[in-house]
């Protein structure tokens, strides 16, 4: 009797985002599953989702020789990536896989972006303190996680530490986003909504040796205390008379590994940060860093089972959430009629030479592909399509030119 080898898969990573997929009147992930499939269904169908068209999911060179010699296949497709694996019927139905798979074997894919816009339309750190990419694993490493989001836990808040708008924390056990940039939990915040999108935690991946920028000015000595667990690695000590500005922090020699990175300096400068130091597994060029092992202890995580089966009856379907940027939506009207006044915006005084008039509304929009109805004074405004940001103080802006506007 021969045996039948088929490919089944063995993980699916969908990259979701919210600027394709909400509406005004509704989140996605505040739909049922049925909505939320058919919603992103109809626009696969009308290619309006064009999220892959920007991005880029290729193996690393070592999972590239593990991917051939295991009998995995991937492809990209329209929402992400699908692994797949020869396979064969074990005892009692079991899957079990044409070459065993170890427990402990990891795939690693680099996610480069081939677009910018993809970065200025998601609510994602502009200015980091670290060059660091972002690291999305299913393994235990990183904790928090809630099926089937690949994302780290949102933390609570740390007083001091520069937070941009946008950005989110736990505070008083709540998810909160700030409205605004601001070091305090007393101003610029709402409560929000833990859909376990992609966040800053996740900003973690980086070299033995990386430049870290204060987020604080008067800042003149700091040590950099490096931490696995209460046990310390190492401390870098630092000292300039006219003010930190960076840091060249230097941990060659380092094993590779998660640890803590605490800081303190003068002027009440105290951060402690997540870091992932490899020596091979960060590269410049990548936006972030995808990393599935075989077998976790969380079963809705894991790519195999204990005995090295494959999952049943299907396997994990994971997700890379990305939250739309919302930001204050900034009109330079050029021609025609002076609109009236408008008690849902603010005039912004003098305009630009050849502008008659600056309008910014009083209140963030997420940005998104579908309509969202704007209005001053009546009058329809244009949505922004996320590609042009600009600061109003601390605030993150998006910026149309009209060149006429008649009322």
């Amino acid at each position: 009797m021969a045996f039948q080898i088929t490919y089944r898969r063995l993980a699916v990573v969908n990259m979701l985002h919210s600027f394709y997929l909400d509406k005004e009147d509704s989140s996605y992930y505040s739909l049922s599953q049925e909505d939320q499939e058919f919603r992103l269904a109809d626009l696969l169908m009308d290619n309006r989702y064009n999220l892959m068209d920007d991005v880029e999911i290729i193996p690393t060179p070592a999972t590239d020789k593990i991917i051939k010699g295991h009998r995995i296949v991937y492809r990209q497709t329209s929402t992400g990536i699908v692994i797949g694996v020869a396979s064969s019927p074990g005892a009692d139905g079991a899957l079990t896989t044409a070459v065993p798979l170890d427990a402990a074997l990891r795939l690693q894919f680099l996610i480069r972006l081939k677009n910018n816009a993809l970065l200025s339309r998601s609510n994602l750190r502009i200015n980091p303190v670290f060059p660091a990419c972002y690291y999305f694993t299913n393994d235990d490493t990183t904790t928090g996680k809630s099926f089937p989001s690949l994302s780290a836990a949102i933390q609570p808040i740390q007083e001091g530490r520069v937070y941009e708008m946008g950005e989110t924390a736990m505070m008083n056990g709540n998810a909160s986003q700030a409205i605004a940039r601001t070091d305090s939990a007393a101003a610029g915040w709402i409560a929000t909504d833990n859909y376990h999108y992609i966040n800053e935690e996740d900003r973690i991946l980086l070299p033995l040796k990386f430049t870290y920028t204060f987020d604080q000015q008067g800042v003149t000595t700091a040590g950099f205390t490096l931490l696995k667990g209460a046990d310390e690695i190492s401390v870098l000590p630092f000292q300039q008379a006219g003010g930190l500005r960076e840091a060249l922090l230097d941990f060659t020699g380092t094993p590779d590994g998660i640890y803590t990175l605490k800081i303190a300096g003068s002027n009440n400068y105290n951060r402690t940060y997540t870091v992932y130091l490899h020596s091979t597994l960060y590269q410049r060029e990548a936006w972030g860093v995808l990393d599935l092992v075989m077998h976790t202890a969380e079963p809705a995580y894991q790519l195999i089972d204990a005995e090295g089966l494959l999952t049943v009856p299907a396997a994990p379907v994971f997700e890379l959430r990305f939250a739309s940027r919302s930001t204050y939506w900034k009109y330079y009207l050029q021609k025609g009629d002076t609109p009236g006044a408008d008690s849902n915006w603010n005039e912004v005084s003098p305009a630009p030479p050849g502008i008659r008039k600056v309008i910014i509304s009083k209140q963030p929009y997420p940005l998104m592909q579908s309509y969202r109805k704007v209005s001053y004074a009546a009058v329809n405004l244009p949505n922004p399509d996320g590609e042009l940001l600009s600061r109003q103080g601390d605030l993150i802006c998006s910026e149309i030119l009209l060149t006429k506007m008649k009322l």
